[in-house]
């Protein structure tokens, strides 16, 4: 298939699978077709507010359901989202913020910045806004992401990827329809990109508000999970689980474990294989 713009994707896989779990997320559950609606309607929100083709859109939202509506919701109107820690102190937000000029501001209290459109985590839309589909818009740049401002201040890493994708290309190894893990924090490039991609492809993602060795393996074996994001500190956790407790858990689904962020020690990645 050709590329897909993200502000029709979810609409491609609700009418595939409107009922099957889009998102997971510590026993929330929602469905595609809920999910395809309800950024329609927060979309709707967003543009009421200001936000419009290729913005930025800064999202500081903690792991779960709504970090991926406000970015389903910003992709709809064409504009970026620009994911940073829910957690970051007020000062280097500022900064970035500063540096970002975005339209909108998700996740802090209204107010927050004068002359920008702020809307607080648990916005939710007026729900006399209508969930049906919005005209199909591109935003130029998928993301834009932070740099970690460890030569200076924070920059802003913006792709040059158009806000896009391709529903049939098993791009990183993601099955079509699988079930992706994901225990890291959105805001970072790595598990923000596996997480997207593999909704991008029909996946089922299941997300973590934070990590916790012994619940990842049991969301492996309660989701028939296929592919998981890791870094090699969460690997080293899993392994340091008793031995009856690893072997508590059926991790027969699981065909897929990426690592990255740092080197992992050859032991630890034999340990994983076998």
């Amino acid at each position: 298939m050709a590329q897909v713009s993200l502000s029709r994707i979810l609409a491609h896989w609700a009418g595939i699978q409107s009922g099957r779990p889009a998102l997971v997320h510590e026993g929330d559950e929602v469905s595609w077709a809920e999910l395809d609606a309800r950024t329609n309607r927060l979309a709707r929100a967003y543009a009421a507010l200001g936000v419009k083709q290729d913005d930025f859109v800064t999202i500081g939202l903690p792991n779960g359901v709504e970090f991926f509506e406000a970015s389903f919701a910003v992709w709809k109107l064409g504009a970026t989202p620009q994911p940073i820690s829910a957690r970051l102190p007020k000062a280097e937000r500022d900064q970035i913020v500063e540096v970002g000029t975005p339209s909108l501001v998700v996740g802090v209290p209204e107010g927050e910045y004068p002359g920008t459109a702020c809307v607080p985590e648990g916005f939710r839309p007026d729900p006399g806004l209508p969930d049906t589909p919005l005209p199909e818009a591109t935003a130029t740049s998928l993301k834009a992401m932070t740099s970690g401002g460890s030569t200076g201040r924070p920059k802003l890493i913006v792709s040059k990827l158009p806000a896009a994708a391709d529903p049939d290309n098993p791009y990183l190894g993601i099955p079509e329809r699988g079930c992706m893990l994901i225990p890291g924090p959105l805001y970072h490039n790595g598990p923000f990109m596996w997480a997207m991609q593999a909704l991008f492809r029909g996946c089922t993602v299941v997300v973590t508000t934070r990590f916790d060795a012994e619940e990842t393996l049991r969301l492996i074996e309660a989701w028939k999970v296929d592919t998981i994001y890791t870094v090699p500190t969460m690997m080293r956790r899993i392994w340091a689980l008793p031995e009856e407790v690893r072997g508590r858990y059926d991790l027969s689904s699981l065909k897929t474990l990426w690592h990255l962020a740092a080197p992992c020690p050859p032991w630890l990645k034999e340990a994983f294989i076998e």
